[in-house]
């Protein structure tokens, strides 16, 4: 499982280094990443489960400095510090979390070297501290910023879930550290005592990795233009060529600075589409028989849409080719009132989704009406 784990880990590193991103939270979650790694290796490395062995005692070491980069995430996200201040007391935590482990690790290496015996438990209790201190804040800051989410009635059920694994990996792992600490203080009992931390760590690791690729995956799915206001941007791009053709003046100019947030160009391109048809309002012929013809043998449901369809298509040819207004006044920009912004945007993806076909029809129409004119068949 560690190697998998390692594995997974290191892929998604490779991801975030490639996306980039140098916010604080970033780089905190990179180091953590890194660290993770590095403690599993090491752990690997290690023939016995004590503490003994300079592999164990160089991995407790790891999961403390991995310990301290998540204190330092939930200073930054819970007690909304300074990224500054967050980094400086970051570099003075793990300088601590390095010279306890680089005076354990000396400690045995001079004793073993000069052939004297040596109890550990007493340095393995100041180590262990320190991570039990460090898991038992990160547990403690994690559920304080997750129960805001979890008593909230509209939080959503992924968020809820998100937010009850974050706690109970961390309390795993709490859970582990202080049980492995009760151990190596008191004697008692016997038994591989690490390998109930390494076990508790590795899973911490694969949980808390997953839990921080979830905004990688997001933003994989931006860049590859597959979110949900990207998709929808696609599907009323031919409405939204065809009416602004029309009407180009209404056409808002591009906020670089938000311009290609695809939100944003959703709620741009939702605003435009509305304003075309308000000015194309003055430009849409009356309902006809003809039209209600062509219309009948649609459902009723989609009926009135339909036909406004085709006559929204020959109100922007009619003003393409500079022909005069006839209506005086603007008749409803669409056949079905929207009071807010969701039920609008659903009444344009269904507008968008019969364009195609109304605008084929109306063409088709158009042809044929050219074609037996006087004019067209005097040529």
């Amino acid at each position: 499982m560690a190697w998998a784990v390692i594995g997974y880990v290191t892929v998604l590193l490779l991801v975030r280094f490639r996306l980039g991103g140098g916010a604080a939270l970033d780089r905190l979650v990179n180091h953590t990443g890194l660290w993770s790694i590095a403690t599993l290796l090491i752990y690997r490395c290690a023939s016995t489960p004590t503490l003994d062995d300079p592999a164990n005692q160089l991995a407790m070491g790891g999961v403390l400095m991995t310990a301290t980069y998540q204190y330092s995430i939930g200073r930054l996200v819970g007690a909304d510090a300074e990224p500054d201040t967050v980094w400086r007391r970051q570099r003075n935590t793990a300088l601590l979390a390095l010279a306890a482990t680089a005076l354990v690790i000396l400690t045995a290496t001079s004793v073993k070297y000069t052939g004297r015996s040596v109890d550990l438990r007493l340095a393995g209790v100041g180590l262990g501290t320190g991570c039990v201190f460090a898991a038992t804040y990160n547990t403690f800051v994690l559920t304080r910023i997750c129960l805001g989410p979890l008593r909230d009635a509209d939080t959503r059920r992924a968020a809820r879930i998100v937010c009850i694994v974050l706690i109970g990996s961390n309390t795993v792992l709490f859970a582990a550290l202080a049980l492995w600490l009760s151990q190596s203080a008191t004697g008692w009992p016997d038994g591989p005592q690490l390998s109930l931390v390494q076990a508790a760590f590795t899973s911490w690791v694969a949980i808390n990795a997953t839990l921080h690729a979830m905004p990688l995956v997001a933003e994989l799915v931006l860049r590859a233009g597959m979110d949900r206001a990207t998709r929808t941007c696609r599907r009323l791009s031919p409405l939204w060529g065809d009416l602004t053709a029309a009407v180009p003046q209404i056409v808002m100019p591009v906020d670089t600075r938000h311009g290609s947030d695809p939100a944003t160009r959703l709620l741009r391109m939702t605003v435009e589409i509305r304003d075309a048809m308000l000015h194309l309002g003055p430009y849409l012929p009356p309902e006809t028989d003809d039209t209600q013809r062509t219309t009948a043998q649609k459902p009723e449901s989609d009926r009135e849409l339909t036909d406004y369809a085709h006559r929204l298509i020959q109100a922007a040819q009619a003003r393409k080719a500079g022909l005069p207004p006839t209506n005086t006044s603007a008749p409803p920009a669409m056949p079905m009132a929207a009071h807010d912004f969701d039920t609008e945007l659903a009444h344009l993806i269904d507008l968008a989704r019969i364009w195609p076909q109304a605008k084929t029809a109306a063409e088709s129409a158009d042809r044929t009406a050219r074609g037996a004119s006087p004019i067209h068949g005097s040529r």
